[in-house]
């Protein structure tokens, strides 16, 4: 978010304050219905977006460390419930110093995320699995398309959905993100601060984190 407006009578910064009460109001969000969390400008491995919304999908959720660190996190995303991976495959597939890597793992150990083959080796234990939790983004602009759909792109590295707000008279300005929009699932909405008016004109797409390490970063990031 950036920045203030002359040819406007808010800033971002106001649209945003407007916004967040729009997004915890009990009804929800029109349209998109109402989250269980709602977070503001928290920083995640790729950039910090305006408001994250978690919402539970599908029943209750699974356990996510809340301590786990980019490096706990790229471990947890390379291990799997049957298939055992060594601490040199752990080494060569994150870059990360020995010592780094047995600390994150002493830690997934600790919190019973892993655990430990006879062998020597680790295994995913049952419950990491799956969080049956969805992550939104929603990037908000008072102008300046290039740099919001670059943003949404980024968010596209942790979230399922990410979603550009915009005000009602930026609408035209995007046409001609057409295709790249459709590309990368982005959505598009516009909200009047002052009204509160907030219109769903593309549909967010669904898909999987481009990067399940920075998934479950930003989960571990949030959830408390």
């Amino acid at each position: 978010m950036s920045g203030t407006s002359s040819r406007r009578s808010y800033s971002e910064a106001q649209m945003a304050d407007a916004f967040e009460r729009l997004l915890t109001h009990r009804n929800g969000l029109p349209g998109l219905g109402k989250f269980q969390r709602i977070y503001r400008e928290i920083a995640c491995k790729q950039g910090r977006p305006d408001f994250i919304a978690l919402r539970l999908v599908g029943g209750r959720s699974m356990g996510i460390p809340t301590s786990l660190g980019y490096v706990g996190a790229e471990i947890l995303s390379m291990l799997k419930p049957k298939s055992p991976r060594t601490l040199d495959y752990i080494l060569t597939h994150s870059g990360h110093t020995e010592s780094t890597v047995r600390s994150a793992i002493r830690s997934l150990l600790d919190q019973r995320y892993i655990r430990a083959t006879s062998t020597g080796s680790y295994l995913l234990e049952p419950r990491s699995r799956s969080t049956k939790l969805e992550l939104l983004v929603f990037e908000l602009k008072l102008d300046n398309p290039k740099r919001a759909i670059f943003q949404a792109k980024q968010a596209r590295a942790y979230a399922q959905r990410a979603i550009i707000v915009i005000p009602p008279s930026q609408l035209a300005n995007y046409g001609r993100f057409d295709d790249v929009m459709k590309r990368w699932g982005i959505g598009l909405a516009t909200f009047d601060p002052h009204s509160s008016a907030f219109e769903v004109c593309r549909r967010s797409k669904k898909l999987n984190p481009l990067s399940k390490s920075q998934h479950l970063y930003a989960l571990s990031r949030l959830i408390t």
